[in-house]
């Protein structure tokens, strides 16, 4: 059986293959998708890519986004997607503490809302990382 996997990213195509399996995180919670899977359209949230292939598993971070599934492909369009061999765990953790030390400091008013909004999904995605390059 083969699903052709595809992440795209705004910056351009983040990965591209055929694997057995793809498991991602919907909304809803986490779904797995296979060969001849019915088709539809759904939001997902961040958190955890497995990509199945082969008999071995690898894992993704993946930001907020949609996944459009039609049969044999699975095309996933996220703001961001950090395969986790590429994430360098030390660098997340110290990302992760100056998000929280400066979410903690920032004072919650109207005006820094926006600021406040920005520091959440960043320490979503440090949490996200942290979580796959530990798999």
């Amino acid at each position: 059986m083969s699903l052709e996997l595809v992440v795209v990213t705004p910056e351009g195509e983040k990965l591209s293959e055929v694997v057995d399996q793809v498991v991602l995180p919907g909304e809803a919670g986490n779904f797995g998708v296979l060969e001849s899977h019915e088709r539809f359209l759904t939001p997902l949230q961040p958190g955890p890519m497995e990509v199945q292939s082969g008999g071995s598993s690898r894992w993704a971070a993946l930001s907020s986004g949609f996944a459009e599934v039609n049969g044999s492909r699975v095309v996933v369009l996220v703001d961001a997607c950090s395969m986790a061999a590429d994430i360098d765990r030390a660098s997340v953790e110290a990302e992760r503490t100056e998000a929280e030390t400066a979410l903690a400091a920032l004072a919650e008013t109207k005006e820094n809302a926006g600021e406040r909004a920005r520091l959440s999904v960043l320490l979503t995605r440090t949490q996200v990382e942290l979580d796959v390059v530990g798999r």
